[in-house]
């Protein structure tokens, strides 16, 4: 498979400046969230982004005739192996989930951090959604359809190209949510990698938008529960 110059840029913008912004941007200043306009604003504009870089990689696929299917437009091949990656990006998911719920401190702290950014209330929820949705979509198709297929014709000669393959977009992808800890960056960067070798594995990306979808719209809920819980204790 070859790629154009449009492709380059696009990898160079993934590979290098995204991760470099995200490092920048991991000390943010509190005076500056509180002056940010409305979140469903944060939310519809990011949401866009994700969906307008998804239509461009989209539209340099299509310009340069490659195959849908390469990019994992299509139905996926199931089998037993699957299903166990999918209960494994399940267990370390609701592990980690588990340990919020559980640990009072660490779960206030992160609420306390986050507050300015995700959801407190049903209303922001339901715009919220749109961000969870177009993110599960357009994240895909950007870190796993294209760049792992760049990653693979740029490491053709490589050793474990396919390993490096998935983990390297892994990583970029974790470290461009920075801005949610180091101990989320870990745990979204096992899961990327998991989501890259089912990608792998099956030749599609249907599977892993759904996935990825339920889980952003799962992790939308924790401030939104959270917040009706202090309501709830105050009454």
């Amino acid at each position: 498979m070859e790629f154009n110059w449009f492709d380059h840029l696009v990898a160079i913008i993934l590979l290098i400046v995204l991760p470099f912004m995200s490092i920048r941007s991991e000390a943010v200043n509190v005076d500056t969230l509180d002056h940010l306009p409305p979140k469903k604003h944060f939310f519809y504009t990011n949401g866009l982004m994700l969906i307008i870089c998804a239509l461009l990689v989209l539209t340099s696929w299509n310009i340069s005739d490659r195959s849908w299917i390469k990019l994992g437009i299509q139905w996926p091949y199931l089998d037993g192996n699957l299903l166990l990656l999918i209960l494994l990006v399940a267990a370390i998911y609701l592990s980690d989930l588990i340990h919020y719920q559980f640990n009072k401190s660490y779960k206030a702290n992160k609420i306390k951090e986050l507050s300015n950014i995700i959801p407190m209330t049903w209303a922001e929820y339901q715009h919220y959604i749109f961000l969870a949705v177009a993110a599960g979509i357009s994240e895909e198709i950007i870190f796993r359809g294209f760049l792992i297929n760049y990653m693979l014709t740029l490491l053709t000669e490589a050793s474990y190209a396919s390993i490096l393959s998935v983990v390297i977009p892994a990583i970029v992808f974790s470290l461009s949510h920075l801005y949610q800890g180091w101990w989320a960056v870990l745990k979204i960067m096992l899961i990327a990698a998991l989501f890259g070798w089912i990608f792998l594995q099956t030749g599609s990306l249907l599977i892993i938008v759904i996935v990825h979808i339920l889980i952003d719209l799962i992790s939308g809920l924790t401030g939104v529960l959270s917040d009706r819980e202090d309501t709830n204790c105050v009454e």
